[in-house]
């Protein structure tokens, strides 16, 4: 990917709410995060570890940009997409360089966990969620003006609503004492290395107790409730009371933050062909605005998109055309009530039947089965993906459980209703399509392994039940496939020297109507048969 090495600068204090963030002493320093890391695994609502022992959380979209539109270079157009999350446009995290001339678009952070502790002393105390990282200014660490830097709570709450908090200490130890009384102190002895051996205790009261079970199942039911608290949004504590039960878990543990990611394949225009250079023209929104606001009986004006053409230094004709191909796809009937199955569909489609003009974003081309001796008799075609762009949207996340995009507990990434974009990335790259020879496929399940599939997939579906979370649809053939692309990447890994983590696999599997897929006949199941993609683009 282009721009795999860019930074996104991440500003120590951000705005409450949205609003433009608050000047207080001292400058903002520079916390560098890779652009593609704001959409997973450090979006909106994540906790961030940096240098120096600091914890931060990624503000929230209301915040972003200060409030204002974002600027032109940083928007995306993905029209499929766009139609499916029902959002005008998709927006790049900015690129930040202290270098002059460079970006200096910072994305705001708040301060979360805001319970810290003194790593000499062991003093606790509460920051807040707007300001400096705290200081130790007790007598026993403080040396002329040096104070020492406090350390972020290792433990926080969550629940399963997608809010999270600090761990309720004071009520853990049972102390009553108020915000100004009160005196804790986290106190690791040498007696334990487990949560036992963890001691908090408040010299004001005297009340003292270990973290021994605090992440037992129940721990905090009958301590603390809830409180909505929606950090990422500026807020301590919600405006409404939450019925769910609060969870002790470790500040970075993998359970604290489930991103829920939407990709895309880009699919050009039927019958139009877009270079490069169109494409990046077009997908400047002040341009397409100018093409779009003004249509001639439904057309785009020819006059208005000539003159951009010699603006923008591209050819007239093509531009026009490219312009044509995309206003007619974008007037068609959305797609935002389609599933997921016919989603991706209409991207087995288009890689099935091949595009093979070098100047369009997806250059797929197909190769019969026939090629590869004995393979052909499970292999109908193979498509060398040579050119591919896939849009990545960060949609919500969930914390606790991962969820889908229908699913209750799903957590937004704004409050304000007039944020209509989604932070996303592109990521251009390469891949291989195989489709699998459907009949083949229908005599390697057989009575036998149907039996043994639905045993295992009614196991799993009761686990993500008793998990609070909806059945899945899954069937022999997404498991073989499954299998496959990930025998396929581990031997791309040793043949080609890619990181496993810069490959991915998109399985295209028709479970959802599987039942009306026995239905009909053979030539209509062969057109939905059963085809992979995997992308080897680095992002």
């Amino acid at each position: 990917m282009a721009d795999r090495r860019a930074r996104s600068g991440a500003s120590g204090r951000a705005a409450r709410g949205g609003g433009a963030p608050k000047k207080k002493s001292g400058a903002k320093r520079f916390l560098p995060v890779r652009r593609g890391q704001l959409i997973s695994p450090f979006g909106v609502g994540a906790v961030t570890d940096f240098r120096n022992d600091e914890a931060m959380m990624c503000a929230g979209l209301d915040a972003w940009f200060n409030g204002q539109k974002p600027p032109q270079e940083c928007v995306i157009r993905e029209e499929r997409l766009q139609q499916k999350l029902n959002k005008s446009y998709f927006v790049l995290p900015p690129e930040y360089s202290e270098a002059d001339g460079g970006g200096k678009i910072k994305i705001p952070y708040v301060r979360f966990p805001l319970w810290h502790y003194c790593p000499r002393c062991f003093r606790m105390k509460k920051s807040t969620l707007i300001g400096a990282q705290p200081r130790c200014d007790s007598d026993k660490c403080v040396k002329g003006d040096f104070k020492p830097r406090m350390i972020p709570s290792r433990i926080v709450a969550i629940c399963e609503a997608g809010h999270i908090e600090d761990f309720p200490y004071q009520r853990w130890i049972r102390c009553q004492c108020s915000d100004v009384d009160a005196d804790l102190y986290f106190k690791a002895g040498r007696s334990s290395a487990s949560l036992a051996g963890i001691k908090v205790e408040c010299k004001h009261c005297g009340k003292a107790r270990s973290l021994a079970g605090a992440f037992q199942k129940g721990a905090l039911d009958d301590i603390a409730q809830c409180s909505s608290s929606r950090p990422w949004f500026g807020r301590d504590a919600g405006d409404r009371a939450c019925q769910s039960n609060l969870i002790t878990v470790q500040r970075g543990g993998s359970n604290v933050y489930f991103p829920l990611v939407a990709s895309s394949i880009y699919i050009p225009p039927k019958d139009v062909v877009e270079s490069e250079a169109i494409s990046r023209v077009l997908n400047v929104q002040a341009v397409w605005q100018a093409l779009t606001d003004n249509l001639v009986d439904g057309h785009i004006d020819r006059n208005r998109s000539d003159f951009l053409a010699s603006m923008q230094g591209v050819d007239a004709a093509a531009l026009y055309e490219a312009a044509e191909g995309r206003l007619h796809r974008t007037v068609r009937p959305a797609v935002s009530g389609i599933s997921d199955e016919d989603y991706r569909r209409q991207e087995y489609e288009v890689l099935q039947k091949g595009l093979t003009d070098p100047l369009s974003e997806l250059y797929c081309d197909p190769v019969a089965g026939a090629r590869f001796g004995w393979l052909a008799r499970y292999i109908k075609q193979v498509g060398l993906v040579r050119k591919l762009r896939e849009t990545r949207a960060l949609i919500g996340f969930s914390r606790n459980m991962p969820l889908g995009e229908r699913e209750d507990g799903l957590q937004p990434l704004s409050l304000g209703g007039d944020i209509d974009w989604l932070p996303a990335i592109e990521v251009r790259g390469e891949g291989i399509f195989i489709e699998f020879d459907a009949d083949a496929i229908t005599k390697w399940k057989g009575a036998n392994i149907d039996w043994h599939v639905a045993r295992l997939i009614s196991r799993y579906n009761d686990r993500r039940v008793d998990m609070k979370l909806s059945r899945r649809e899954v069937d022999a053939r997404f498991l073989l496939l499954h299998a496959i692309a990930h025998a396929l990447i581990k031997e791309l890994t040793f043949t080609c020297g890619y990181g496993s983590a810069s490959l991915r696999e998109r399985l295209y599997c028709n479970v959802e109507s599987r039942g009306a897929d026995r239905r009909r006949d053979g030539a209509e199941r062969r057109r939905n048969g059963h085809g992979r993609r995997r992308p080897t683009g680095r992002g």
